[in-house]
């Protein structure tokens, strides 16, 4: 049986970028046949300092507009996912956060589905100041990470895996199956195989190469070496080079000791977002 991914979630707002977001996702999810779970925040109202000592009836009418400018947004939120889902074949239902909501609590909307659409650097529909390692700390779910510059909707046809032999590169290879399986191209990328000889065998990504064929994945093996340059930059330059439109990777290979004293491929590609990222951990 094959494997698919039935639940993507994405967290978006009424912004031009939240917008985006959502159309991104409702079509990952019509080529994937999967459905959608539109996560916004309920937006905070504005409150005029004379309200703070508002008594009786007008106390009650600073209740009912507030009230009445949640179900005002709760109803355009539900019209742009609406719009969105009308141009697809896909599935959908939305989601509002309370504003009181921690982020813990707030992240349970997001554990049970197979994949995460956020933005970057800000992450629309969020009702505190999150960010990606929260997330991916708070859920465990594999997210895709979309920059604010990226323009186009499609995503997936043109993939480049970095593989390191590591727990967290496999997990993110597994949680990318299915998009994996319906690209158009995918390569696979080795970086300094020599550096950990024990875990790449004679034949550098090969086995794990095989083992995508055997999911139906066109890949394309490429091994190569630094030469002096970071790690994050030989991905990132091959990924631009092959005008790639996805960047799957596992997040926190190294200890996180590493990560800090090093800088560490995660924490460069999780800060400058080049194009598009799905990252397990």
């Amino acid at each position: 049986m094959s494997i698919m991914m039935k639940d993507i979630a994405v967290l978006f707002d009424a912004s031009p970028e939240g917008q985006h977001l959502l159309n991104i996702a409702v079509e990952l999810a019509e080529t994937l046949h999967s459905h959608i779970i539109a996560i916004t925040a309920q937006p905070h109202v504005p409150t005029h300092p004379h309200e703070a000592f508002a008594v009786g009836a007008a106390l009650s009418e600073v209740i009912a507009r507030q009230r009445s400018a949640l179900v005002a947004s709760s109803l355009e939120m539900s019209e742009k996912l609406n719009e969105a889902l009308l141009r697809s074949s896909a599935s959908g239902e939305l989601r509002i956060i309370s504003n009181a909501e921690s982020s813990s609590e707030s992240s349970l909307h997001a554990l049970y589905c197979d994949l995460l659409v956020i933005g970057h650097p800000d992450i629309p529909g969020t009702p505190l100041m999150w960010s990606t390692h929260q997330i991916l700390r708070q859920t465990g779910t594999p997210i895709l990470v979309v920059p604010r510059t990226w323009q186009k909707t499609s995503i997936g046809e043109n993939v480049l895996v970095a593989w390191n032999g590591s727990r967290q590169a496999r997990r993110a290879i597994a949680d990318a199956l299915p998009i994996l399986a319906n690209a158009r191209e995918v390569t696979l990328l080795v970086v300094d195989p020599e550096q950990k000889a024990d875990v790449h065998g004679d034949q550098p990504g090969a086995d794990m190469a095989a083992y995508l064929v055997r999911h139906h994945v066109k890949v394309n093996l490429v091994v190569t070496t630094s030469k002096g340059h970071t790690v994050a930059d030989v991905i990132i330059n091959r990924a631009r080079f092959s005008q790639c439109d996805l960047l799957v990777f596992g997040a926190y290979s190294r200890l996180r000791a590493s990560e800090v004293l090093f800088g560490g491929v995660t924490r460069t590609l999780l800060m400058e977002v080049p194009m598009p990222l799905l990252v397990s951990q």
